[in-house]
């Protein structure tokens, strides 16, 4: 079976992929792990492939914050393909907002809690709109590792890439709001209607693009 390691959004777990199925494949969930201080995403991203088995052929799938780190895995180890998911492949397909903390970062001020709770606050911008996908969303929040977030958003700020790797598919809703699809210079596969969280209210759809993306693959 096909070795298929999944990294999820920022600051969330393995619950997020809850509704992926995929056909025969193990199924191998990055946990996160706090980001230095100034650390770059590339560093981290290569962090992470500490749980990753590189000499057995492998796919990654990567949702936001974790496509992201996806990204910069595939540039450097290779996998048979790379999934991302209501994510950016490259730096400048990044919201505005995000280039404005590039010249003033003020994020560097904020705590885990100032990101839980604007997260929460802004739920229904990510397309979380049932009360079961509030409670699980905040629970997988307040399980992320002590003093992760403002790493995390330290390395998405000072991200620059302009490569895309080899083997990769972008798959994006159009009406994400979190990281708009109008920003995208390319995109694979657009979900009509769907959200930044469409990994879970979506993830038959998803399921679907990858099991025949995978159908392809000799290894």
């Amino acid at each position: 079976m096909l070795n298929v390691y999944c990294i999820p959004g920022m600051g969330v777990n393995e619950r997020l992929f809850r509704n992926l199925n995929l056909n025969n494949c193990n199924i191998h969930h990055i946990k996160w792990e706090t980001p230095f201080k100034n650390e770059l995403l590339s560093e981290y991203a290569m962090r992470l492939t500490k749980q990753i088995d590189s000499s057995k052929p492998f796919v990654l799938v990567g949702v936001s914050f974790g496509g992201m780190c996806c990204v910069e895995i595939a540039k450097q180890l290779e996998p048979l393909k790379t999934f991302i998911v209501s994510s950016n492949k490259f730096h400048d397909e990044l919201p505005l907002k995000l280039t404005f903390w590039r010249v003033i970062p003020i994020y560097r001020l904020f705590r885990d809690g100032f990101y839980k709770n604007a997260v929460m606050f802004t739920k229904k911008q990510f397309g979380i709109v049932t009360e079961e996908q509030k409670i699980n969303f905040k629970k997988m929040l307040d399980e992320a590792p002590e003093n992760y977030f403002n790493g995390a958003v330290n390395c998405i700020v000072k991200w620059r890439n302009k490569i895309r790797p080899a083997n990769l598919i972008h798959i994006h809703g159009n009406a994400d709001r979190v990281l708009p699809h109008r920003k995208l210079k390319e995109c694979d596969y657009t979900i009509k209607g769907g959200t930044h969280f469409m990994i879970v209210n979506r993830g038959e759809e998803i399921s679907e693009i990858i099991n025949n993306e995978l159908k392809h693959i000799i290894y």
